[in-house]
């Protein structure tokens, strides 16, 4: 299920943005311009569904760290400096999640997020009570059921989570659940382990992994997968590309596994351990962009760091031909990366800066 539009109101430096999105999204500009922060708040909507909203904004220092910051505006209301939206119209269905600040006094919990309004409409009908599936005011919740029939949720919900992190017997609730796990699908890569001593480096018990972790962990199980059972013929072309004079490949020990480099002029292969942050970078980006089992929606933030210039046209190769089944977000500073993009798919391409504090787009 495709995002066809993105609202964001009051997180961090963005006070109000709408973005139409197309199949390959490119988002660039200037450091400190607020590139990751649309990053975050798309990922907040994922872990929202996950049941994980207050973990992932206590990430974010907690409800008051990613709060708009700045001043209210002209034509802004006194409420709207105390509240967040997030809403994303998909194919199908549009969802909206506002949150606000706990109740002051109640609870030394008050870095907790408060969930003041949750809906769910079917797309197309501008969002007419008719077509609401979900309509959630606080901690009380309206659902329609499987018989079409309007609902009271039958429990109290938690204040700091989304109704998605507490839905009991989706069988009830198709409709709901199916926008629950439309979310869940989403995937997010910004930061791979490849410090010194990381699990990516060490060998890894290997089972079939056709998903790489989110933080590349699997990546030689996940490589052999591919092998096995995936484009692999589009893996070697890039890494042959970007690695004119080297072979990688799966070394397997006592059921552990780790990825392997062998490099013209050295006598024998290097292990994980002795590869570059960039090669190894490169090599989770090649496996998440070819999982033989593509999501409908996958962001990439900053994809190029750690790169080599002369790698961002395979970069730019591979996130091409990965749009082909996934609906692609990729944040980056490089120009250079959205242009070479451009040069093998179409791209919508928006590019941001920071005024007075504000992300706008330019």
């Amino acid at each position: 299920m495709s995002i066809n539009k993105l609202t964001l109101a009051g997180f961090r430096s963005v006070r109000n943005i709408e973005l139409e999105l197309a199949q390959l999204n490119v988002i660039s500009g200037p450091n400190g311009c607020g590139k990751s922060n649309l990053y975050k708040a798309v990922r907040l909507l994922h872990e929202a569904a996950c049941g994980r909203l207050s973990s992932a904004l206590a990430e974010e220092g907690g409800i008051q760290k990613a709060m708009w910051a700045g001043g209210l505006r002209r034509g802004d209301k006194r409420s709207d400096a105390k509240r967040l939206m997030l809403a994303v119209e998909m194919d199908d269905f549009d969802y909206q999640l506002e949150i606000g600040f706990p109740e002051p006094l109640i609870s030394l919990f008050n870095l907790d997020p408060l969930v003041k309004k949750e809906g769910v409409w079917q797309t197309g009908f501008r969002r007419r009570p008719s077509s609401q599936l979900l309509d959630r005011q606080n901690q009380t919740a309206f659902l329609s059921n499987i018989n079409g029939e309007r609902v009271a949720y039958p429990a109290s919900l938690h204040p700091e989570d989304s109704v998605f992190g507490q839905l009991a017997e989706p069988h009830l609730y198709p409709e709901i659940s199916q926008v629950r796990e439309s979310l869940r699908s989403w995937r997010f890569y910004h930061e791979f382990a490849v410090w010194p001593h990381s699990p990516l480096r060490s060998p890894q018990v290997g089972i079939r992994s056709p998903v790489l972790a989110h933080d590349g962990a699997n990546l030689a199980a996940a490589f052999e997968t591919i092998r096995e059972r995936g484009h692999y013929e589009l893996l070697e072309h890039i890494l042959q590309q970007a690695f004119a004079d080297s072979r990688f490949f799966v070394e397997e020990q006592s059921g552990r596994f780790q990825i392997m480099m062998e490099r013209s002029g050295i006598l024998r292969p290097l292990e994980s351990a002795e590869l570059s942050d960039g090669t190894l970078r490169f090599l989770c980006l090649v496996v998440a962009l070819l999982s033989p089992r593509p999501p409908a929606f996958m962001a990439l933030n900053e994809p190029e760091n750690s790169l080599h210039p002369d790698m961002l046209p395979s970069l730019a190769l591979l996130i091409g031909e990965a749009s082909r089944y996934s609906q692609l977000w990729v944040t980056s500073h490089s120009p250079t990366l959205a242009e070479l993009i451009a040069r093998h798919v179409e791209v919508k391409h928006y590019t941001l800066a920071q005024r007075e504090g504000e992300t706008v787009i330019i």
